[in-house]
């Protein structure tokens, strides 16, 4: 019975990953058409096109895109649930607003280039209090994870794996009051709102630079607005290409800690502690850059802070992941299932 239900689990982990994958390709399809198309008719955006897409890769690895994806993903692992499109869905909500922001600019380029400065303000408000509110309270509650497994390496080994699991569903006072507000977060396509709140922020040059691409393309009057859609649709192509691989993988790193979980406590504690460190390191950086801006605008502080380099700091992390992932994975390949199948 046990064996049915762990091949109908993987069944549906191959579905929702191939779901994804298409997903990711109508993307990248929708987007090269749109460019295709333009190009008969006279109007060549390749160049456009390529920066537009290379922003949405770059764009992915912002530090908050990969602790938001990171840490939702080690609590729906956590609680038994599938997380292969946490990435994606974020990615897509994000990416909605872009493109519904493309498409204003490519409609009304005049009036919105008016008003960018204000537009921008705000949203960079919005966003950072969002992005700095969910990582901070996500970050707390995979901290009461961290805090039961450390307390298990003090049991012998052999009680571990039959309690382990119980000790990572446990919930502290803490845990309980925090909980109550992320609970709705229970499947990867719940995080399509976060990805879209995360995305009225606004903030990051990236995107400033793509509605900039996307306005100085509409100003050519042999362009029609569809024809500039081509930028957005590849930026989308481009983010949900990342943030959907960074979603599997962290998936599956953490799934595969979650086997035999007494034998890799080591490697629970380590990605989680990396893991809770990013998204309180993030949330508290976050927040220290909107007091800042709202209170020493243009001080040295402030001009450290704007000088973090998001990109390279979210790169950074991933590739930490892994490698604690390929060390330990390399460490324990004899071992039996050492890898979930999906």
């Amino acid at each position: 019975m046990s064996g049915l239900k762990h091949e109908l689990d993987a069944g549906r982990r191959g579905a929702s990953v191939r779901g994804v994958v298409v997903a990711v390709a109508l993307l990248h399809l929708a987007g090269f058409a749109v460019l295709a198309l333009a190009a008969t008719q006279g109007v060549l955006l390749f160049g456009l096109a390529g920066l537009a897409y290379l922003f949405g890769l770059r764009h992915a690895f912002d530090i908050d895109h990969i602790a938001a994806i990171d840490n939702v993903t080690r609590k729906l692992v956590r609680d038994g649930r599938r997380a292969t499109s946490v990435g994606f869905a974020f990615s897509l909500g994000h990416s909605t607003v872009v493109f519904l922001l493309c498409l204003l600019t490519a409609l009304f380029a005049r009036q919105v280039n008016a008003h960018m400065g204000d537009i921008a303000g705000l949203g960079g408000v919005i966003g950072t209090i969002v992005s700095a509110t969910f990582l901070g309270l996500i970050g707390v509650l995979n901290l009461q994870v961290l805090r039961g497994l450390w307390r298990q390496r003090r049991m012998p080994a052999s009680d571990r794996d039959a309690t382990v699991e119980a000790l990572l569903a446990r919930r502290g006072v803490m845990s309980r009051w925090i909980g109550r507000g992320y609970r709705w977060v229970d499947a990867g396509w719940k995080m399509y709102p976060v990805g879209v709140a995360f995305g009225l922020g606004f903030d990051t040059a990236t995107e400033v630079a793509l509605l900039g691409l996307s306005a100085t393309a509409a100003q050519n009057t042999l362009w029609s607005p569809w024809m500039i859609m081509a930028l957005p649709l590849l930026f989308a192509a481009g983010m949900t290409l990342m943030d959907s691989a960074n979603g599997y993988f962290m998936q599956r790193a953490y799934g595969w800690g979650q086997a035999g979980a007494g034998r890799r406590l080591g490697f629970n504690i380590a990605v989680t502690a990396f893991s809770v460190t990013v998204a309180l390191l993030v949330s508290l950086l976050e927040w220290g850059e909107l007091i800042v801006d709202q209170w020493a605008p243009g001080g040295w502080l402030a001009r450290s802070l704007a000088l973090l380099p998001s990109g390279l700091m979210g790169a950074a992390v991933v590739l930490v992941f892994l490698l604690a992932w390929a060390l330990w994975y390399r460490r324990h390949r004899r071992a039996p299932s050492v890898m979930p199948t999906g």
